[in-house]
C-alpha cells in the first residue's frame, strides 16, 4: 500500500516544486513506483515532468486535468494518470516508474466556481479515489499550493505525512507556524468524516531546507525553526519524530534548464553542473523513505486549535 505524503508550506517560493519533482524522480530511479498528484493551479510540477510543449498539447483536452475530476462525478483519478510522463529527447520513457496526475491553471476555479456534485466536502471523494490507487504505487506525493483551500485539504485528508519545504529565512518560519495552526483546525473540521472513513491523521514529518547558497550561514534560521518545532511538540500539535532534515538542498542555477528540458536533476549530465544538487535530492529521498517507514504516529486531535504568536 502506498505511503502518501503532502508537500506544503503556506509561504510560496520555497522550492516546493523542485523538491517534489526531484524527490519523486529519485524514488522512481531507485525502483519505487511513484505517483505525483499536482494540486497546485500553477501547474509547475506538471509542466516540468511533461515539458511545456506536451503539457500545452494536453491542455486542449481539459477533461484530462484535475479540475474536470472535481466537477464531474463520472471522471476518476485513474483516468487522468499520465503514465511515464518524463521523456528523453528521443521520446522513450526516462522514468517508467513515475506517473503524474496533471494540473492546469483552471484548478483555481475549484474555490469559487465549481460546486461539488458529490454533496460532501471535496476531500471525501478524493480520499476514496486515492484509496483505489494505493495498491498500484509505493509512494503517492501531493504537490499542494501555498494556501489552505479545497485542494490542499483534499491532499491532507488522505495523506500519512506532511513535509514542509522551506527556505532558510524568517518568512518560511512564519509559513510553517501558520501551517501547523491550520492543520490543527482542519483536524477538527474534518474529524467526523475522518472517523467515518478511517482516514489517516497526517502529521508533519519534517522541514526540508532548500536553496542554501554556498558559504552562507543559516544557523540562526535553523535555530528558530527548531525552537518552533520543539514548541509545537510540547503542545502536541506535531509528532515527536518531526525533524529538520539534515539533507539540505543547495542552490543551483541549473534548475531552470532542467525545467525547460523536462528532466529531473538526477537525469541531467555532469556537463550541465547538476550532479552536486542531484546528490542532495538522492540523499533526501533516501532519508524520506526511511523516515516515512519508521514514523506512524501523528498528533492527537485537540479539542481546541490554539494559535501561538
Amino acid at each position: 500500500m502506498a505511503t502518501k505524503i503532502s508537500f506544503l508550506n503556506l509561504k510560496g517560493g520555497v522550492g516546493k516544486t523542485s523538491i517534489i519533482v526531484n524527490v519523486a524522480a529519485c524514488m522512481a530511479y531507485a525502483g519505487k513506483k511513484v505517483l505525483v498528484v499536482d494540486l497546485d493551479p500553477q501547474s509547475n510540477s506538471s509542466i516540468w515532468l511533461m515539458r511545456l510543449d506536451r503539457w500545452n498539447e494536453l491542455n486542449r483536452t481539459p477533461e484530462k486535468f484535475l479540475t474536470h475530476y472535481f466537477a464531474d462525478l463520472d471522471t476518476t483519478l485513474k483516468s487522468l494518470i499520465q503514465h511515464s510522463p518524463v521523456k528523453m529527447p528521443t521520446g522513450e520513457a526516462a522514468l517508467p516508474n513515475l506517473d503524474l496526475i496533471p494540473s492546469s491553471f483552471n484548478l483555481m476555479d475549484l474555490e469559487h466556481e465549481i460546486v461539488n456534485p458529490d454533496g460532501r466536502p471535496f476531500y471525501c471523494r478524493f480520499r476514496e479515489e486515492i484509496q483505489s490507487l494505493e495498491n498500484e504505487y509505493d509512494y503517492i506525493l501531493f504537490d499542494c499550493p501555498p494556501n489552505f483551500l479545497h485542494a490542499p485539504k483534499a491532499a491532507l485528508f488522505t495523506s500519512d505525512h506532511i513535509v514542509v519545504p522551506s527556505n532558510p529565512d524568517a518568512l518560511s518560519i512564519i509559513g510553517f507556524h501558520l501551517l501547523v495552526d491550520k492543520c490543527s483546525r482542519f483536524a477538527l473540521e474534518s474529524q467526523r468524516h475522518a472517523s467515518e472513513m478511517d482516514a489517516p491523521k497526517a502529521g508533519i514529518l519534517g522541514v526540508i531546507i532548500n536553496a542554501v547558497k554556498q558559504g552562507s550561514n543559516i544557523d540562526v534560521p535553523l535555530e528558530r525553526f527548531q525552537a518552533q518545532i520543539d514548541r509545537f511538540k510540547d503542545q502536541g500539535k506535531i509528532p515527536e519524530q518531526a525533524i529538520i532534515f539534515p539533507e539540505q538542498i543547495r542552490h543551483s542555477v541549473t534548475v531552470g534548464r532542467a525545467v525547460m528540458q523536462g528532466l529531473p536533476m538526477v537525469l541531467l549530465t555532469k556537463k550541465e553542473g547538476s550532479q552536486t544538487v542531484a546528490e542532495d535530492y538522492i540523499h533526501l529521498s533516501k532519508r524520506l523513505i526511511s523516515k516515512a517507514k519508521g514514523s506512524n504516529d501523528s498528533p492527537p486531535v485537540k479539542e481546541e486549535a490554539e494559535t501561538e504568536s
